[in-house]
């Protein structure tokens, strides 16, 4: 059987899902719902799918297997909860909410269900990243001292990523979490003991907050940093280290697999967020399936049809956003937060 998929949302993200589904060859994009009739028009056109305005109409009109969720933030809940009221089951994009209660109301909506809530976590299922894990797993690195990730870049895609109301915060919420939620993995099963961090905004004229850094310990006396910023030009920036006493390793996700181009008359496209198009560019090829795009959706494709075991679910969406929330905490406190 091929998966009937609904997609709400559709620009980068949603874009991103659409693709991924589609290469599985077991999914077909049933639909999409999004406000912005552009948005529906540019979607419909490249996935040749019914279009809804509203995510509610799509569900109430569609038989669907799965949808995926790459709308603001504070819709998630609300959404998650009307399709799994449905029997549908949801794949939902970082952060899982936009407040931990929603959070958790998510996963138990979904278990009461029986449906499942996959955590859209996909830097984790980067090729360049999994391969580090297949490396801590075989203990290359002897006793693992630190690991940091950092991402960077110079703003997000869409307006709404800096309105509070929609998305639950700023650059930590929509980047930091990133690193959190890797560095989780990579580690697991070790469980974060304290969190310490330091946000800021830098952009005096941004509403939520634009660059952080935040120390991570955990319960296997590992350290770690995760540095997110949202003030950072030359586009994206993603590295992960891992230093142990019997080895070291970094991976450079964005321009460590690049082409080096020299242009006078410019480039279409480089990479995601660059500024210019001239001189040396480092310019990225098969961009969603180095970033683990469509590594993800394949692996969701597995667990709904074939029962493979998922490996990010809605209580790695929960432990994400406590950590989260912990860095503001921290933040405001100046003060070391202790995870229960």
């Amino acid at each position: 059987m091929k998966l009937k998929v609904g997609v709400v949302g559709g620009a980068f993200a949603g874009s991103l899902h659409a693709q991924g589904w589609l290469k599985t060859n077991r999914a077909e994009i049933v639909a999409m719902a999004a406000p912005s009739q552009a948005t529906r028009d540019s979607f419909t056109k490249a996935f040749n799918c019914k279009a809804y305005k509203t995510a509610q109409e799509m569900i109430e009109s569609e038989s669907l297997d799965v949808i995926s969720l790459t709308l603001p933030n504070l819709y998630h809940k609300e959404l998650t909860l009307l399709a799994a009221s449905k029997g549908i089951h949801v794949v939902c994009e970082k952060p899982l909410a936009i407040n931990l209660s929603d959070a958790q109301a998510m996963v138990a909506a979904t278990s009461k269900a029986g449906v499942k809530l996959l955590y859209a976590e996909q830097i984790i299922f980067a090729p360049r990243y999994q391969k580090v894990k297949e490396l801590i797993d075989n203990n290359s690195f002897g006793q693992i001292v630190h690991i940091s990730h950092r991402e960077r870049h110079g703003g997000p895609h869409a307006k709404w990523f800096r309105d509070k109301s929609l998305s639950g915060g700023g650059v930590t919420m929509d980047m930091a979490i990133h690193g959190i939620g890797l560095i989780s993995h990579l580690l697991k099963p070790a469980k974060i003991t304290h969190v310490y961090a330091r946000i800021i905004t830098v952009d005096k004229s941004s509403p939520v907050d634009d660059h952080s850094l935040i120390t991570l310990e955990f319960d296997n006396n590992v350290l770690a940093t995760v540095d997110a910023s949202w003030v950072s030009p030359g586009g994206v920036d993603d590295v992960l280290e891992v230093l142990g006493t019997k080895g070291y390793v970094r991976a450079d996700l964005a321009r460590g697999q690049t082409i080096d181009l020299y242009t006078l008359s410019g480039a279409d496209y480089t990479a995601e967020k660059v500024e210019i198009d001239k001189g040396w560019l480092k310019v990225s090829h098969d961009e969603a399936r180095a970033w683990g795009w469509f590594d993800e959706i394949e692996h969701f494709t597995q667990v709904l049809l074939d029962g493979v075991t998922p490996i990010t679910t809605g209580e790695d969406g929960v432990e994400a956003l406590k950590i989260v929330t912990a860095a503001y905490e921290s933040a405001q406190s100046n003060k070391r937060v202790t995870i229960n």
